[in-house]
């Protein structure tokens, strides 16, 4: 398949430059949600000394495990490979890939068929809820906190996480024009039963 750009100056009235950085990092970002698929990328506007176009090829093959290791690559790791979750058996297919680094913050990206849910929704509430109660649950089996002497929450186990969510849903709900939350709540269950059988 090849896709042609070319912007519409009346329908893009603010502007009709697209960046390059900005389209390289979303196609980037599909190679990883599509393992196996190989996106090529030429800007025909720019040409180097050699009167070549600029252009990239992006080809993943660990999928969302390479997306994570992207994501992390600057932060030390705590676990050298990330953790890969998938459930296909549901009526919303899950794939997960997280891993931890040394870092207190937590940096998670999730989509919805390949939508960029920037503000989460359900589906990323059940990821939540599971990560929290499965490993509370394997924390309080093995005797971890019978020490501690601060009750431990669902921040402290997200604290230097990076995870990818990414689940297809026949139907989605979203809130808003924007796409970026979804409202689905049957898949907040799925996500929830694909972490916690792991």
């Amino acid at each position: 398949t090849t896709v042609h750009f070319k912007p519409d100056s009346e329908v893009f009235i603010l502007t009709t430059d697209y960046n390059y950085e900005t389209v390289a990092s979303r196609l980037r970002e599909l190679s990883f949600l599509n393992p196996g698929i190989k996106i090529n990328l030429k800007d025909q506007r720019d040409k180097d000394e050699n009167g070549e176009p600029k252009k990239d090829s992006f080809l993943s093959v660990g999928g969302l495990r390479e997306f994570v290791e992207y994501l992390d690559s600057t932060r030390e790791k705590l676990i050298p490979t990330p953790i890969y979750i998938e459930n296909t058996k549901s009526e919303f297919p899950v794939q997960i890939a997280l891993g931890y680094n040394t870092s207190y913050s937590e940096n998670l990206v999730s989509y919805v068929n390949n939508i960029n849910t920037h503000e989460g929704g359900t589906h990323v509430a059940g990821f939540r809820r599971a990560l929290t109660r499965t490993l509370k649950s394997y924390a309080d089996k093995s005797g971890l906190l019978e020490k501690a002497k601060i009750e431990i929450n669902g921040d402290d186990f997200r604290e230097g996480l990076t995870a990818v969510i990414s689940v297809k849903v026949a139907e989605p709900q979203f809130e808003g024009q924007t796409k970026t939350k979804l409202g689905n709540s049957e898949v907040m269950g799925a996500v929830d039963i694909a972490v916690g059988e792991v």
